[in-house]
């Protein structure tokens, strides 16, 4: 199974993004539940305490979303945090995330740290971030920038075919030598957690 989330702010076009798969599962959050049924896909699960859309959008919500999953405005967990925590329960084989990222830095940090629960992609019209673990992978990609960042110490990291290579070297947490790369080629490192950031200028 793979499961998406539509999630805020929606400044992304799902015309481009997304793309029909088999066996997935679709979870809207807040405003991204009211984008993605406004762009006439079929949402399983719309959650959150929907306290960014009006009345008029949450009967929408209620009216086209299979479940409605609603919380108290004051909780533990961001909305964000409960769709990604839902679709963990689905234990699907990827999770993707449209949106998550936007000028709350806060949620937006948060929401990258969510990366580290499994194997979670976040893709906007102009960044794209996920986290690779301990091997060696080929990379390409069609944004204007590629950042590597240690999320847990990186061992030997090595970076081929990219306008700044890199052999064998240990990559620290604190450690922002990797911003700022370009190109594609290929990425292998032998222990850690490697948070990858595909960007273009805006």
């Amino acid at each position: 199974m793979i499961v998406k989330i539509f999630a805020s702010p929606v400044d992304y076009t799902l015309d481009t993004l997304y793309r029909k798969e088999k066996n997935e599962y679709l979870i809207g959050v807040e405003k991204g539940a009211v984008h993605a049924l406004e762009h006439g896909l079929e949402l399983d699960l719309a959650v959150g305490d929907f306290d960014s859309v009006t009345e008029s959008e949450k009967a929408f919500i209620r009216k086209h979303a299979k479940a409605v999953d609603t919380h108290k405005v004051h909780k533990d967990k961001s909305d964000s945090d409960l769709a990604i925590t839902r679709a963990l329960e689905k234990n699907p084989a990827r999770i993707v995330m449209y949106g998550g990222v936007g000028s709350r830095l806060d949620h937006t940090y948060g929401n990258i740290l969510f990366l580290k629960r499994g194997n979670i992609t976040i893709m906007t019209d102009k960044v794209k971030m996920f986290i690779l673990k301990p091997g060696t992978y080929g990379i390409t990609h069609n944004h204007d920038y590629i950042s590597f960042f240690a999320v847990e110490d990186v061992a030997e990291l090595t970076l081929e075919g990219f306008l700044f290579p890199l052999d064998g070297y240990d990559l620290k947490v604190d450690d922002p030598l990797c911003i700022s790369n370009q190109g594609q080629g290929v990425v292998s490192f032998k222990s850690g957690k490697l948070l990858v950031i595909q960007a273009d200028d805006e």
